[in-house]
């Protein structure tokens, strides 16, 4: 064959290309290399990647040993460890063991098997070993390394890692696990990754199967006395990540139905709180706190009625430190807040627009215990204490506008209302954009507190811009939907949009603030 003859044809060897993505070097076909996605994968519905594709255990394996020199870059190999999970055990998940686990990854990895023994026993504690494929593995580290540290106030206090990425480890085939990867592909959706769709409507439907199959195995085994307390934890945590899910998808109504039957499971278990390990206990203070606080501060909100008794009860139950580390904001001051939500409540019901003695009462206690109310931050806390501090302050005011807007129905000119929406407008720029904590008292002030008054609106939507930025929440989303609205509300007919109720009657539907 001449040189001219190759040329016109040529071999399949030669239409390869070594610098091509993975599934087209895997399938064997030459590679465009068009970045981010190249021509094959995009008509084909591929995941398209370029990075090397590695023996994970031998390199880990090769770097134990001093006689052979490592063929990556340290930097690249501590990268790889980092999310293949070649051996993923509880201490893993154990916020004291993070300085221990940087310093056993420059050691040799052991191949034998190993045994975990804690002081006390827990249904946590047999973790076994398991290796996850390369989209899992992604997902999976996705979630760990990004997201677990922007969804909470103290890095130090972290439940999404310490608790629920602990029990989806445990059981792999339970819904929690298919939660979190859920969670992982949507917000990767969210930030223009399209080819995590379908993955993400996959885990979740898995997770929904899983889910109901695990609430009917646990209803038939309680009709014989044989209900144990890991399935009810399984379906408690799967249930926090379901409800994560919707809002940061669309933040449609279909939160609240995960949000009402967690109300009535997490009331039953609270019954059992006696008998519960650390880490069950641990658990259930982290479920109560999360959906307590959607409940309460939704209902601020004008589009949903919050089960106020009952919330209350649960909030009262669990121990402050948690709903401080997870909120930013005292225990004593959701109780308030619910507490001007029950008062509203029984207005709206008995139509009279004046306040009984009884009701004038409540109303009047509320208010001196939302003057009188400081936050004293624990210890635990003290690295971050100014930013607690202020955290706490911004919502105190924010729930002293929420209830003089709902039950006196003030509006945003008068004295009062415009020195609160004054400090708290001060306050706002000093809050870490790390988390969405500040979501609520800048939708509170928003609506019920600034005027027509170009700097301060331009101030809520910076601030809501960037909390986008930080995560790609639909709640924040739908938050300012509605400010906006509002404003234009306000704009249009001064004299009819006053106090809380420009709020209510919204096409938007629920919205989560917490």
């Amino acid at each position: 064959m001449t040189p001219a003859s190759k040329m016109r044809n040529p071999t399949k060897t030669e239409l390869r290309t070594r610098t091509g993505c993975r599934k087209c070097r895997e399938r064997r076909v030459k590679c465009s290399e068009e970045r981010p996605i190249c021509r094959h994968c995009q008509r084909l519905g591929f995941t398209c990647r370029y990075e090397l594709k590695l023996s994970w255990q031998n390199i880990v394996l090769l770097e134990c040993r001093e006689d052979v020199s490592p063929r990556l870059p340290k930097d690249l190999v501590v990268s790889i460890q980092s999310w293949m999970f070649l051996n993923t055990t509880q201490t893993d998940y154990d916020p004291d063991s993070l300085e221990a686990n940087i310093e056993h990854q420059q050691d040799c990895v052991q191949t034998e098997d190993t045994e975990y023994q804690t002081d006390e026993p827990s249904p946590y504690q047999y973790i076994s070993p398991f290796r996850l494929g390369e989209a899992e593995g992604y997902l999976w580290s996705y979630f760990n390394e990004y997201m677990t540290t922007q969804i909470v106030i103290d890095p130090g206090f972290n439940p999404y890692r310490d608790i629920v990425l602990k029990m989806a480890a445990f059981s792999k085939e339970g819904p929690l696990f298919q939660c979190v990867l859920a969670a992982s592909a949507n917000q990767l959706q969210s930030i223009g990754r399209n080819e995590y769709k379908h993955a993400m409507w996959l885990h979740r439907a898995k997770a929904l199967r899983l889910l109901r199959a695990e609430l009917a195995h646990l209803a038939s085994r309680e009709a014989y006395g044989g209900a144990n307390g890991t399935s009810k934890d399984q379906i408690i945590a799967s249930t926090i990540m379901l409800t994560f899910f919707e809002i940061s998808k669309d933040c449609s109504n279909s939160w609240t139905v995960h949000a009402d039957f967690a109300r009535t499971f997490l009331a039953s278990r609270l019954k059992d709180l006696s008998t519960l390990t650390a880490d069950q206990e641990a658990l259930l203070y982290f479920a109560v706190t999360y959906f307590v606080s959607h409940d309460i501060l939704a209902a601020t909100g004008g589009t949903l009625m919050e089960a106020a008794e009952m919330v209350t009860e649960m909030c009262k139950a669990v121990d402050k430190s948690t709903i401080l580390a997870l909120t930013g904001c005292p225990r004593d001051l959701l109780i308030l807040i619910s507490e001007i939500n029950q008062i509203s409540s029984i207005i709206d019901q008995s139509n009279e627009k004046q306040l009984s003695p009884a009701l004038q009462q409540r109303r009047d206690k509320v208010e001196r215990l939302l003057h009188q109310l400081h936050q004293n931050v624990p210890e635990q806390f003290a690295s971050l204490k100014s930013e607690f501090s202020v955290i706490a302050e911004v919502k105190r005011l924010a729930a002293m506008l929420y209830l003089y807007s709902r039950i006196d129905n003030a509006s945003p000119y008068e004295p009062k209302m415009i020195r609160i929406t004054s400090q708290i407008l001060s306050l706002i720029p000093k809050i870490s954009l790390r988390t969405h904590t500040g979501l609520w008292p800048l939708f509170i002030v928003a609506t019920l507190g600034v005027r027509e008054c170009d700097e301060d609106r331009k101030l809520i939507l910076s601030r809501l811009a960037a909390l986008q930025q930080t995560r790609q929440l639909a709640s924040v989303k739908k938050a300012r939907l509605i400010i906006e609205d509002v404003w234009k509300s306000r704009d249009l007919w001064p004299d009819k949009s006053q106090g809380w109720s420009i709020l209510q009657g919204r096409r938007h539907g629920a919205i989560s603030l917490a």
